[in-house]
């Protein structure tokens, strides 16, 4: 049989504090003048000295060893906003508890530092301790290691232990308000109705049909029914959604900053306006170029759907190469058909037969230019706000359900 071979822990390092270099220093003269005077009472205050030292770093070291850290973080926030993460700490020891313990991130990107502490933790139990970051970059955040330390129990010395574990927290880009609501009404208000697929759907009144073999017997119409030889089914009708096509100018043309501020500000725009349309019901898709092509996606509803479209405007880069024109060519006419269209452009003067095809098909559009930005978009969230929690990541209106698996 083979042994399981168990992970080796990581090592622990030592440095002294301040305290500890002032002790050290008294130490060592003190330990000079016991060597010049040779009396026996300045030996022994030197070597309980350097005992005092030595205790210290092994007591921290013990405790370290001891301890499990594991990270509990979200998977994706808002630009600009708080977001809480938390430390689970678990002591393994049987009899020993730990004191004065220390959780901070190593060499975060994009974040500020997110630090976490625990005063005890008594043996074989377990502690959350909670921090917070505020993301000030869109794009994806890689945490890579902690350290965890602690200077107990004289605070002479500084035991510090390194803990690896990979987490990726998407920042989408910051969410503002719409100042101008200019779609068309809601998808329920304005949709066509259709027979449901699933017989007996919880769903507004459709029609009546004869009964198939299979049908729930719960929506026979027995009154109808009473007349005829063939009972007569109730057939409920589904909503068919709205359709929104989003497309996004993200080509920097200048080697600016207005340039790349005007970027991110499109972006920030789309980003309020998906999560708008998708809480009002409607089946949101996506045109955008990276510098590597254009990305769509086709138009879909749910929360699955909305992450995916956030996470696209969250991860893109400097697009130097594709423009508007090509952004717009990438997308058939027939898939437009009976959807409403926002173009998001960073050019002034928008006119491409690519466009013009696209308004002839699509049943409403939207060309937002650069200067008419602000007339439909309030960009309050370009602001760092690291006061104000993150919000619930659910689409703006929408029951944001419970994230127990992703929050901290």
């Amino acid at each position: 049989m083979s042994r399981r071979q168990s992970r080796k822990p990581a090592p622990v390092r030592f440095r002294l504090t301040r305290a500890g270099w002032l002790f050290l220093s008294v130490a060592v003269l003190l330990g000079v003048s016991a060597v010049k005077s040779q009396a026996g009472m300045m030996f022994v205050l030197f070597g309980a000295m350097m005992a005092a030292l030595h205790l210290s770093a092994v007591t921290a070291r013990r405790m370290l060893l001891a301890v499990q850290l594991q990270r509990e973080v979200p998977s994706r926030a808002w630009q600009n906003r708080t977001v809480h993460l938390g430390y689970a700490l678990r002591n393994t020891h049987r009899r020993r508890g730990c004191m004065g313990l220390s959780v901070r991130e190593m060499a975060p990107t994009g974040i500020d530092s997110a630090d976490g502490y625990c005063v005890h933790l008594p043996a074989q139990a377990v502690f959350r301790s909670g921090g917070r970051f505020a993301a000030l970059v869109r794009g994806r955040i890689h945490l890579r290691e902690m350290q965890l330390s602690t200077i107990f129990p004289f605070g002479l010395v500084e035991a510090r232990r390194r803990i690896a574990q990979d987490s990726t927290v998407i920042v989408w880009p910051a969410r503002g308000r719409l100042r101008n609501w200019f779609l068309r009404r809601g998808a329920v208000e304005v949709s066509s109705a259709a027979p449901s697929p699933a017989t007996g759907g919880q769903d507004e009144f459709f029609g009546l049909r004869d009964y198939r073999g299979g049908d729930n017997p719960r929506w026979i119409h027995w009154r109808r029914s009473a007349c005829r030889p063939v009972p007569v089914l109730r057939e409920m009708s589904r909503p068919l959604p709205d359709l929104l096509w989003v497309f996004v100018d993200t080509r920097r043309r200048q080697d600016t900053a207005e340039a790349i501020l005007l970027r991110e500000r499109l972006l920030r725009f789309a980003a309020t306006l998906i999560d708008h349309a998708v809480a009002q019901g409607y089946m949101v898709g996506l045109a955008l170029a990276f510098s590597s092509g254009v990305k769509t996606f086709a138009p879909q509803g749910g929360r699955g759907q909305w992450q995916a479209l956030l996470d696209a405007l969250a991860d893109m880069d400097d697009n130097t190469a594709h423009g508007l024109e090509r952004t717009l060519r990438a997308v058939r006419v027939s898939q437009v058909a009976q959807a409403q269209v926002v173009v998001a452009a960073g050019e002034d003067d928008v006119d491409s037969y690519a466009l013009r095809s696209l308004r002839s098909f699509c049943r409403h559009m939207v060309v937002v230019r650069a200067r008419e930005l602000d007339v439909f978009f309030d960009d309050s969230g370009a602001k760092p706000s690291p006061d104000a929690d993150s919000p619930d990541l659910a689409p703006a209106g929408a029951r944001r359900p419970a994230l127990a698996a992703e929050g901290a």
